[in-house]
């Protein structure tokens, strides 16, 4: 039999460990760290008659609940997608700008978000590191951003992508 006390420790535990595991979820395993190095990003693409861009902050920040200075295994992203007419010329019907964001770890991508809108559009969404097949994490080294232009059209055919230059945004 268990005794009262032993009973109400391991409540607590386990109560605490579900708080614990909750906060990494409702954040996208990224810690609540407020000092969090953030840096502004900004990806540009023109074609003939499309103009798009994404801009934003990316925040590194260690998925795990242990203190600096420990790899950076997440990366919070906030910003703005958003396509525009560059041209008097008629742009490709439901043309749509699509933001590409990729997390590395050296040459292996750890993580990709692709954003897309055929006007403006605000996210948030968190990069992050899989623990499969290994439950230690690799840090994240580095995160590039793309903005590439494409035609919605019916599956299976894909619309033509054209895409601007790589930003990349090495982790300090």
């Amino acid at each position: 039999m268990t005794s009262p006390l032993l009973s109400r420790i391991g409540r607590a535990a386990a109560v605490a460990f579900t708080a614990i595991a909750t906060t990494s979820t409702l954040t996208g395993g990224a810690s609540a760290d407020p000092a969090a190095a953030a840096v502004p990003f900004k990806a540009e693409h023109t074609d003939r008659c499309l103009s798009s861009h994404t801009t934003g902050q990316l925040a590194w920040r260690n998925a795990l609940p242990v203190p600096t200075p420990h790899p950076v295994t997440a990366v919070k992203v906030t910003g703005e997608v958003a396509l525009r007419n560059a041209t008097p010329c008629a742009p490709p019907t439901r043309a749509v700008a699509v933001a590409v964001f990729t997390a590395y770890n050296g040459r292996t991508a750890v993580d990709t978000e692709r954003q897309s809108t055929t006007g403006a559009t605000k996210f948030e969404f968190v990069l992050s590191v899989p623990l499969v097949p290994t439950p230690t994490p690799v840090p994240i080294d580095r995160v590039t951003v793309q903005v590439c232009h494409t035609a919605i059209t019916p599956i299976p055919e894909p619309g033509p992508l054209t895409c601007g230059d790589i930003s990349t945004y090495p982790i300090s």
